[in-house]
């Protein structure tokens, strides 16, 4: 049978995939035109209101010497996190990711949706307007989540098509998606283009199956104990496949962004190490709206590795301003 034998959590934020304390510091002005900030009882708040809550308490944190030395820590985490995935020799990833607007729209989004077509083609549509706007150039990025161009990664058809039939069994509501649009813009977007060009040695390396859950997006967002019964689901999946595979699930995204939240990004860590089912069940949904929703992707694949330990977490808050927008960059694996 199917064998988990290996968990990866892994911030996929723009500051991974363009890791220089230039662009890092280019945020400030995105951060302060940014629609989706929150405060940290999860409540939406303006830049200018959070200047008025924080003023310049994390003038620090946000200096470029201080920046520059967590662009140096970001890149050392993802390069321990790519050379583990290859030790776990996987024949197969499954990924839990969030979509923004890159395949699915407001006229058409599931809470769930798993892609069991034998190549997956990444999608352009990815709204970089505000880099493109403020920054003048947002190619770093694209190429990072390799949506510069309709790129085309092997997919598992057959277990893929598995996970959907014993999700259903396990009464979820699965939306299957077999292809995407022959458009050239719609397509499987960043939360699983971060994986090809960051995870793997090399992209396409390693087959791949997106799990879509719809974190940012009411009102249709996963519940959050539901998030863990998924993990729960999708390891009962993977074993109840027949054929021999190393499979090794991800979380893609988190944690708290876009104020950074080092309490609740502290708390989801623990959990995850302690295996605290209640504590991760138990994090209250108006704390993981925003950017901090991804959270629940942490919180299936914590449960999908309940039985293997967490060997290492490297957590970086990033404070992007002075007022603490920014992120909280986590990187973990879980194994034997």
């Amino acid at each position: 049978m199917a064998t988990i034998v290996g968990g990866v959590g892994m911030s996929h934020s723009s500051l991974v995939v363009a890791p220089s304390p230039e662009m890092w510091l280019a945020h400030d002005r995105i951060d302060r035109v940014n629609p989706h900030l929150r405060d940290k009882q999860g409540n939406p708040v303006t830049f200018a209101e959070l200047q008025g809550i924080q003023g310049t308490n994390y003038a620090r944190e946000s200096s470029p010497e201080h920046l520059a030395t967590q662009v140096r820590q970001t890149v050392d985490a993802v390069a321990r996190l790519r050379e583990a995935v290859a030790e776990l020799r996987p024949d197969v990833i499954i990924t839990f990711g969030d979509d923004q607007e890159e395949m699915h729209a407001p006229e058409n989004s599931p809470a769930l949706a798993v892609f069991y077509g034998e190549t997956l083609t990444m999608g352009t549509s990815m709204r970089f307007v505000t880099y493109e706007e403020v920054l003048g150039d947002a190619t770093p990025m694209r190429k990072g989540y390799a949506m510069d161009a309709p790129h085309r990664f092997p997919g598992h058809a057959p277990l893929a098509r598995h996970l959907i039939e014993s999700l259903v069994r396990q009464e979820f509501d699965v939306a299957a998606i077999a292809d995407v649009p022959p458009d050239g813009q719609l397509g499987l977007g960043h939360s699983f283009g971060i994986m090809e060009t960051q995870l793997m040695q090399s992209p396409g390396a390693i087959p791949q199956i997106p799990v879509l859950v719809n974190t940012y997006w009411p009102p249709n967002q996963l519940p959050v104990n539901r998030s863990y019964d998924l993990g729960l689901a999708v390891r009962r999946a993977v074993e109840s496949f027949p054929q021999e595979l190393r499979v090794v699930v991800v979380a893609s995204g988190g944690l708290s962004h876009f104020t950074t939240d080092e309490i609740l990004d502290r708390r989801v860590l623990e959990a995850c190490r302690n295996h605290d089912a209640a504590a991760l069940r138990g994090i209250e949904p108006q704390l993981l709206n925003g950017g901090n929703s991804e959270i629940r992707n942490w919180i299936a694949t914590a449960a999908a590795c309940r039985n293997l330990d967490v060997k290492w977490q490297e957590y970086i808050p990033v404070y992007r301003t002075v007022v603490g927008t920014g992120i909280g960059l986590a990187f973990s694996l879980w194994a034997e």
